[in-house]
């Protein structure tokens, strides 16, 4: 074998090696790409789930939420909420120096009601009225809650005292005018309703607006009941304890 052999066995050789490397290289290249993509797309997924899971978990804790601040026997807003919503809405009124409106209003002589006709006719009664009061909103920003007992609060924001008294007179009218259909009970019921309104300065906190509308709901009961009265209207100083009941 002479040197020429030699070299073209060596050519041919390397011509292998080389051969063999690019494959196995293409190979490998292409299993990379293939890794990669199926990584991506095993990435991609998992993060849809992910978000997937994210967006019910945040739903649910938004129903949650809701839900803690209904009241369970009227459907509506509950007094937590109302209390959030009020320092809310003070705020507002504060920094856009916008008139804040709030009605207080309570069903007249609810006591005689659960001894006349049962706790069940009762708990019939403030479901209506609350249906009723909520219908009787006009606009998306305003909202009704169950204050407490037979009571309830209407938070109107942008709403001039005016504005308050007419829409508790255009509501206390309708309910004292329409009976409540419970079961076979036709069942007569009246409002009594205190209205305030002012628009929230540095020192205006939330008792300000409650003390001033529940002030005019007594002189309501106190001067007969089935009426709407204002604080700026209030002129005589009305115990709770000077009423007989509700």
């Amino acid at each position: 074998m002479n040197i020429n052999d030699i070299l073209w066995l060596i050519g041919g050789a390397s011509a292998g090696v080389l051969l063999t490397t690019v494959v196995v290289a293409w190979h490998w290249r292409r299993w990379q790409r293939q890794y990669t993509e199926q990584l991506e797309a095993s990435t991609q997924i998992q993060q849809l789930e992910l978000q997937i899971a994210l967006d019910e978990l945040a739903e649910k804790n938004r129903l949650l939420e809701q839900q803690s601040m209904l009241d369970t026997l009227s459907g509506i807003f509950n007094r937590a909420c109302f209390d959030k919503r009020l320092q809310n809405e003070l705020n507002r009124s504060r920094r856009e120096k916008t008139c804040l409106g709030l009605v207080l209003v309570d069903i007249d002589h609810f006591k005689k009601i659960n001894d006349t006709h049962g706790h069940l006719a009762g708990d019939a009664a403030i479901q209506q009225i609350a249906s009723e009061l909520s219908a009787g909103l006009k606009r998306s920003s305003d909202a009704v809650f169950r204050y407490g007992g037979e009571e309830f609060a209407m938070l109107l924001p942008g709403t001039s005292l005016a504005g308050c008294i007419e829409l508790a007179e255009d509501i206390r009218q309708k309910i004292g005018s329409t009976p409540l259909q419970i079961g076979s009970l036709s069942l007569t019921v009246t409002l009594s309703a205190g209205c305030y309104a002012a628009v929230a300065d540095a020192h205006s906190c939330s008792n300000d607006y409650i003390a001033a509308a529940d002030s005019a709901l007594y002189q309501a009961k106190y001067l007969g009941r089935n009426r709407t009265a204002s604080a700026n209207a209030i002129v005589t100083p009305i115990s709770k304890g000077s009423l007989n009941e509700n």
